[in-house]
C-alpha cells in the first residue's frame, strides 16, 4: 500500500487514502453503475448487478450470506440501522451496552429505548461478564458489545458475550469498529456493523451483517440490500474491492503493527514525566496506542505534534472537540488532563513511529510551556 507509511500520519482512526484498487474499482462502477438498481430497465439492471456483486464479495470476505449484508452510507448510520431495527422487532423498550460503547450505539438507544443499562468495565475498560450476565436477566430488546474498543485499544470477551446474550434470548450487537483488516475476524455475534473506511475503502459505505436467525424491523425497507438513502453503487463497489484486496496481507500487517505499538507502549512512559498508557497490554487492538499526559490539554499536544510533521488525535474517538471528556476513560476511572491516540496506518514505518518518539517530548514541553 505505501499511501501514508512515509509521513508522519498516526490517525488511521480518523480515516487513511483509499486503496489505489478501490479508486479504479470506483471509476469503473461510476461509468457504468449510475442508475437506479430498482428499475427493471437495461442501465437500471446493470446497476444492480454491480450492487449484488458488491454485496457478494463482502460477504465472501467476511465469511457470511450476501443475503445477511446490508449497505448504507455509513458505519454510524449502520449502528443506528441496527439500534433502531432491533427495539423496533421487540415488544421490550431496553438496551443493555458496555459502559465504554460509542455515540454511535449509545445516541440511537437512548434515543429510541425506554432503558438503557450500561454495563462496568475494569480499569482496562474490558466488559464485566458477571455484570453484563446480571443485566440480561431483565429481558431485553438487544444487548451492544464492541469487539474492541477504538479509543484504547481493549478487546472485548466478546465469544463469552454472545453466549450469555444468546441463553438470555436477546441479540448481541457487535460493533466492529477498527476490527475489520487489522487481524481475525470474530464470529460470536447476531448483528455486526462496520465501516469501509477502517480497511481504506471509501468513507460513505457502512456494512451492516445481520444473520438470519435475527429478526429486526428497519424503519426503511432495504432496496436490493441497501438501506437508507439512495444506493452509492459506486462507493459499494470500492468497499468491496478494498476489503477483498487488503485481506490477504492484513494478518502479517496486523503482526507488524503490533510490534510497532509494543515499542510505543514500552518508551512512551520513559519519554515525559507523568505519561500513563491505557488498555490492554496484550489483548488488544494491533494498531492502536492510548496515553495520558499530566499538566497540558490534548489539544495543545496534537498542535504541537501537527507543528513536528506528525498527526495523532485527542479526546474521545467519536468526538472532533478535543476539549469534551472521553466517557471511555471515564468508565475506566482513569482521570486525565489529556489523553493521546496513535493509531497506526496501513503499512506504517518503522522510522515514522521513531520519529514521533523523539518529538513527543519536544511537545509536552512546547505544550507545558517549558523551553525544549
Amino acid at each position: 500500500m505505501r499511501a501514508v507509511s512515509g509521513s508522519g500520519y498516526l490517525d488511521a482512526v480518523g480515516g487513511q487514502p483509499l486503496l489505489p484498487a478501490a479508486r479504479q474499482a470506483w471509476l469503473a462502477a461510476a461509468g457504468q453503475a449510475w442508475s437506479d438498481p430498482a428499475r427493471l430497465h437495461h442501465e437500471g439492471r446493470r446497476t444492480g448487478l454491480v450492487l449484488d456483486a458488491a454485496r457478494a464479495s463482502i460477504a465472501s470476505s467476511l465469511g457470511v450470506d450476501p443475503d445477511e449484508v446490508f449497505l448504507t452510507t455509513s458505519g454510524p448510520t449502520a449502528v443506528g440501522i441496527a439500534v433502531t431495527g432491533l427495539l423496533g422487532r421487540s415488544p421490550v423498550s431496553r438496551a443493555v451496552c458496555s459502559a465504554v460503547e460509542s455515540l454511535a450505539v449509545l445516541s440511537p438507544a437512548r434515543g429510541g429505548a425506554d432503558e438503557v443499562d450500561l454495563v462496568d468495565v475494569d480499569d482496562h475498560g474490558r466488559m464485566s461478564l458477571d455484570a453484563f450476565a446480571a443485566a440480561l436477566t431483565r429481558p431485553a430488546s438487544l444487548a451492544a458489545v464492541q469487539v474492541a474498543n477504538p479509543e484504547v485499544g481493549t478487546r472485548q470477551p466478546l465469544a463469552r458475550a454472545h453466549e450469555i446474550a444468546r441463553d438470555a434470548g436477546v441479540p448481541l450487537l457487535a460493533h466492529a469498529v477498527q476490527v475489520v483488516g487489522r487481524g481475525p475476524f470474530p464470529s460470536s455475534w447476531d448483528v455486526l456493523a462496520a465501516s469501509a473506511r477502517d480497511w481504506a475503502g471509501p468513507a460513505g459505505v457502512g456494512v451492516l451483517v445481520v444473520r438470519r436467525h435475527v429478526g429486526w424491523s428497519p424503519e426503511e425497507n432495504p432496496d436490493r440490500g441497501w438501506v437508507s438513502g439512495f444506493p452509492d453503487v459506486p462507493a459499494a463497489a470500492a468497499a468491496a474491492t478494498a476489503l477483498e484486496t487488503w485481506l490477504p496481507q492484513s494478518d502479517a500487517d496486523a503482526a507488524r503493527a503490533f510490534a510497532l505499538t509494543d515499542r510505543i507502549r514500552s518508551v512512551l512512559p520513559t519519554l515525559a514525566d507523568g505519561i500513563t498508557v491505557t488498555g490492554d497490554p496484550d489483548d488488544r487492538l494491533p494498531h492502536i496506542v492510548t496515553f495520558t499526559c499530566p499538566g497540558v490539554t490534548g489539544e495543545a499536544v496534537v498542535d504541537e505534534l501537527s507543528r513536528r510533521g506528525y498527526s495523532v488525535a485527542s479526546g474521545s474517538a467519536c468526538t472532533s472537540d478535543v476539549r469534551m471528556p472521553s466517557q471511555v476513560l471515564a468508565a475506566m476511572g482513569v482521570a486525565a488532563d489529556a489523553s493521546i491516540r496513535v493509531s497506526l496506518p496501513f503499512d506504517c514505518a518503522e522510522e515514522t513511529i521513531e520519529g514521533f518518539l523523539t518529538a513527543l517530548p519536544e511537545a509536552i514541553n512546547a505544550a507545558r510551556g517549558v523551553l525544549a
